[in-house]
């Protein structure tokens, strides 16, 4: 796999370069824009550091991921995210060093991943296509299922076994079963 079809993987819009909305996009600098250069720059850094090993360009896109990251709140590591990640917001997001989140997840901001501040220190496990709203917290030692919808605000400490639910509160309790 080469690095541009690694990037577009996300299936994140990117418009071709040169092109009017390309022009607009630079030009403007929205939120979209700086949301593209980060995940840009964390999928060139995983890329760098998984799939092709090169330790000057693997360097290289970890700083300008963590510039960017210090710029947008965000505090993702390499390696955390499967393919397919959606980032709809800036603000806070941050995900514990060794959380694993599958593919296609969708991540709203001021979220928080990690663990419960026990020892040992273990982060959550969550499963592919799962959707986590705006100021949802996942925490402690904790699996996720495939498909699951995290609420807005929710605080998920226990896990969620059963697949396609729906989950909201504090602490999360499962309000609609999956179709």
């Amino acid at each position: 796999m080469r690095l541009k079809e690694y990037i577009l993987s996300d299936g994140i819009m990117y418009y071709p370069f040169l092109s009017k909305n390309y022009i607009l996009d630079w030009i403007l600098r929205g939120e979209g824009y700086w949301i593209r250069r980060y995940m840009k720059a964390l999928r060139s850094e995983e890329y760098y550091t998984f799939i092709r090993p090169n330790k000057l360009l693997q360097y290289y896109y970890r700083r300008k991921k963590n510039i960017l990251g210090s710029r947008l709140g965000f505090i993702i590591h390499a390696g955390n995210f499967g393919l397919g990640l959606r980032i709809y917001h800036y603000g806070s997001i941050i995900v514990h060093p060794q959380a694993r989140i599958g593919a296609n997840c969708v991540i709203h901001g001021n979220c928080c991943i990690g663990s419960d501040g026990g020892y040992p220190d273990i982060p959550p496990v969550i499963g592919d296509n799962v959707d986590i709203g705006q100021g949802a917290q996942i925490l402690g030692n904790i699996t996720v299922a495939n498909g699951v919808k995290i609420g807005a605000g929710a605080v998920v400490v226990k896990s969620i076994q059963e697949e396609g639910v729906t989950v909201v509160g504090v602490p999360a309790k499962i309000i609609k079963k999956g179709q």
